[in-house]
């Protein structure tokens, strides 16, 4: 996890901002997904992301069971400048939630969003589902 990149997202560059449910498929921890995502996603502080997060919904408690040392912070590294952040929290050993931030830089639609999580979700060897858009 040595490659942490420092990060700060105005919030004005924000498009849309979604909640997915998931669990464990092919992996059984956030461990094994935060191997899985190592070479095509740069970890981000945890931290900023949460603050960016609740300066749009208010406390992220209340859409999801929150400990910083059960999330992980991402984005594509393929990307630039990025277009999608995800927020992946473990609440409990079968899986979680995440939030998807998607920035104006991004050109795709509602469905594209739905259609690359679950191409995401494959690759990370999880099952995701979406909540809502927030």
């Amino acid at each position: 996890m040595g490659d942490c990149e420092i990060m700060e997202i105005p919030r004005n560059i924000i498009k849309r901002l979604f909640l997915f449910e998931y669990e464990y498929w092919k992996v059984k921890s956030l461990d094994e997904v935060r191997r899985r995502v190592g070479r095509e996603f740069r970890f981000l502080p945890v931290e900023n992301l949460v603050k960016v997060l609740e300066e749009i919904v208010g406390n992220i408690e209340n859409f999801v069971k929150y400990s910083p040392e059960k999330a992980l912070a991402i984005r594509s590294t393929r990307v630039k400048p990025p277009m999608i952040y995800f927020l992946i929290v473990e609440e409990h050993e079968l899986g979680g939630k995440i939030f998807l931030i998607e920035t104006i830089h991004s050109p795709y639609s509602y469905e594209k969003i739905l259609t690359g999580m679950r191409a995401f979700s494959a690759y990370v060897g999880i099952k995701c589902n979406l909540i809502k858009q927030l």
